[in-house]
């Protein structure tokens, strides 16, 4: 296999975008720990099991998007791997069937109700994949995608009987933690839509998707104000800083292709703001901005989007 049949393939996977999704598993799990600690299974094995479902899922859903995206990809990209012959269409199928299966296979080891969210997880890929170069509105399928990653490492910590049984039920929580992530990926595209549009744009035009980038500030500190805990500050300035340096760098430069990949890198800080406050040791502030910066890195190999 040459090189760039490789590069090709970790191109199409997305793999740089893989940390971004280990920090919304962990973000899961201590909000899991949290939620139910009295109920949880916790251990390495499971945990480096979930972890390995996720990515399965992940890199599974982005190979069958680029083998469905063949004909468009003929008409405005005829240089990607499929539509130039670089790799068997077929061959891209078969990887993202068995990637898919595989992460909801190794889920089922974890626990049903990851099992669950997991199958979720799949049935959002496909919507998307179908409906994303017809509808806007398919964007919610992408955002689900991501979502249901929440509840699926929150409920890996219970067997079937202890998730059924549960006195409350906590869906509140992971629905504001939807909105606050699907809200930033929007407020990622809006931006970089508004900083390409041909015609001139006011102010407000200019700066709402800008909100959109902030609002997991908002979702994602609901829960710490209820649990009576306020804002976490220290990942509050982190993910300020970066944010507000990526739409000065974005209007400055007019790059959009690198605010892109930034924002999307920043994703880990999008849940340090509740990794910190909800870390059961210091050691676990370290993660989400170690993955930050390793999707930064990964993306030297190969590109996120």
């Amino acid at each position: 296999m040459t090189r760039q049949k490789i590069i090709d393939l970790l191109a199409m996977s997305r793999f740089a975008n893989l940390p971004t999704v280990w920090s919304n598993g962990l973000l899961g799990v201590l909000v899991g720990w949290s939620l139910f600690r009295e109920q949880a299974h916790l251990g390495p094995l499971p945990l480096t099991l979930l972890g390995l479902a996720l990515s399965c899922l992940y890199l599974g859903g982005c190979f069958f998007n680029d083998w469905h995206d063949l004909d468009f990809d003929q008409k405005t990209r005829p240089d990607r791997p499929i539509p130039s012959g670089r790799w068997p269409r077929q061959t891209i199928l078969l990887l993202a069937v068995l990637l898919m299966a595989g992460g909801l296979a190794i889920t089922a080891l974890v626990s049903l109700p990851a099992t669950l969210f997991s199958a979720a997880i799949i049935v959002c890929i496909l919507a998307y994949t179908k409906w994303h170069k017809i509808h806007p509105a398919s964007f919610l399928f992408m955002a689900g995608a991501r979502a249901f990653i929440y509840p699926a490492a929150a409920f890996s910590l219970l067997d079937w009987p202890q998730f059924t049984s549960l006195p409350e039920n906590p869906s509140f929580f992971f629905i504001l933690f939807g909105l606050g992530l699907g809200s930033y990926i929007l407020g990622i595209s809006l931006t970089a839509r508004a900083e390409t549009s041909p015609d001139p744009l006011g102010e407000v035009k200019k700066n709402l998707p800008v909100l959109f980038l902030c609002s997991p500030i908002l979702f994602f500190s609901v829960p710490l104000l209820i649990g009576k805990n306020g804002f976490a500050l220290p990942p509050l300035l982190l993910f300020v800083a970066v944010t507000a340096f990526s739409v000065r760098s974005l209007r400055s430069t007019h790059n959009v292709g690198a605010f892109v990949s930034r924002t999307l890198a920043a994703i880990p800080l999008v849940d340090f703001l509740l990794v910190f406050p909800l870390a059961p040791h210091p050691i676990f502030w370290i993660i989400c901005p170690a993955l930050a910066l390793g999707a930064l890195a990964l993306q030297k190999i190969a590109p996120a989007t």
